[in-house]
């Protein structure tokens, strides 16, 4: 029912990660459908422990931070923060996220009841006036 993170969609994430850089969150993709709204990112750099995703005040936040540790470079520390504004209509205790063994985030939220979409035809209430 959600979008579902296929092989070009992973391969442009792991392209952004190279132009964006190599510290927080980077190869992020987010949008609105049919079904809802989803933020995909590539988190591989941190465990599954050093990330949180949480809801306030109907923004949904993503954090992840690890020490300093040694990579291929040397040493590096690093620590992001996302916010996300859910769209109007969205409500934030249905907010879901999932971690793929090869570190992309996914957070999701369903499309509002009241916002599924009901074609181009509506019915205009006529209202009278005069005796």
């Amino acid at each position: 029912p959600y979008f579902a993170i296929a092989g070009p969609l992973e391969q442009q994430l792991r392209q952004l990660e190279k132009q964006v850089g190599a510290s927080g969150a980077s190869g992020i993709a987010s949008k609105i459908g049919k079904d809802g709204f989803q933020v995909c990112m590539d988190v591989s750099h941190f465990k599954p422990s050093e990330l949180t995703v949480k809801v306030q005040d109907n923004s949904v936040l993503v954090e992840g931070t690890h020490e300093e540790r040694e990579d291929d470079h040397g040493f590096i520390t690093r620590h992001f923060i996302r916010r996300y504004a859910l769209p109007e209509g969205y409500e934030a205790d249905k907010v879901e996220s999932t971690l793929s063994s090869d570190g992309v985030l996914t957070v999701k939220v369903p499309k509002p009841p009241a916002l599924e979409e009901k074609g181009n035809e509506r019915i205009v209430q006529i209202q009278r006036w005069g005796p």
